[in-house]
């Protein structure tokens, strides 16, 4: 894990790097309102194994995310982001396929908190992905996902509702070449681009089901999009 983390730095490093990153971008993520978002995340899904696999692999790499108007002068902002993990391990293959749409809104200078955070995640990464969204999810059950919507108070604390119904679904996605680092047996690509599609979501409080929210969000036109893709020998 040690050598597999050090990589995964190194190709951050590459990738924020690249000539494309050096460019102004009006979908860029100022620094301090990433930090909240992930804050919200790490605080409501430290339990959550597909929520963990993300942050490590590509959370890391999220830095752009699109604009979406909601209404009243409000905005979301969007990313989609999918790992295609193929690898080995002692002989045996590693294969992991992720799709997941990260948004929120209410970013707050002051208190450096984000009113609301949406995450869904999904099974597969070649459109079309159509998946269920449910209260249990394993990445390795095709056609099931999860969601969670998280509310983050400005004293940053925090609630969770997870899914009981909803669907997240990819209708097309497109990459750019990419940028790859290898070391000690493994090689990472992390590429830019778009993911299209839509999702909704209805939720229960974590862990006492007292109340009940929804969310969703549809982006046919496209949104930015991150895939990282590892292979070789974990």
């Amino acid at each position: 894990m040690k050598r597999l983390t050090c990589l995964l730095v190194a190709a951050g490093l590459a990738f924020a790097c690249s000539k494309d990153s050096m460019s102004v971008d009006p979908d860029a993520i100022d620094g301090r309102e990433l930090a909240a978002v992930r804050s919200a995340l790490d605080s409501a899904l430290k339990d959550d194994s597909s929520y963990q696999i993300l942050r490590v692999f590509v959370f890391a790499y999220v830095d752009r995310a699109s604009r979406l108007p909601t209404g009243g002068g409000d905005t979301m902002r969007l990313v989609g982001v999918q790992l295609d993990i193929h690898a080995t391990k002692a002989d045996t293959p590693v294969v992991a396929q992720l799709s997941a749409v990260l948004g929120w809104r209410g970013y707050s200078a002051a208190t450096r908190t984000v009113d609301s955070v949406m995450f869904v995640v999904g099974t597969g990464v070649t459109p079309p992905v159509s998946d269920t969204l449910r209260q249990r999810f394993s990445p390795d059950t095709a056609g099931i996902g999860t969601g969670f919507v998280i509310h983050q108070a400005p004293d940053s604390s925090v609630h969770a509702w997870l899914a009981r119904a909803g669907a997240l679904h990819i209708t097309a996605s497109s990459y750019g070449s990419g940028t790859s680092t290898s070391g000690a047996g493994l090689t990472i690509t992390s590429s830019r681009g778009s993911v299209s599609g839509d999702y909704h979501v209805t939720a229960k409080l974590v862990p006492d089901s007292s109340s009940t929210v929804s969310a969703a969000a549809a982006f046919g036109g496209g949104i930015r999009g991150l895939q990282i893709r590892i292979t070789g020998t974990l």
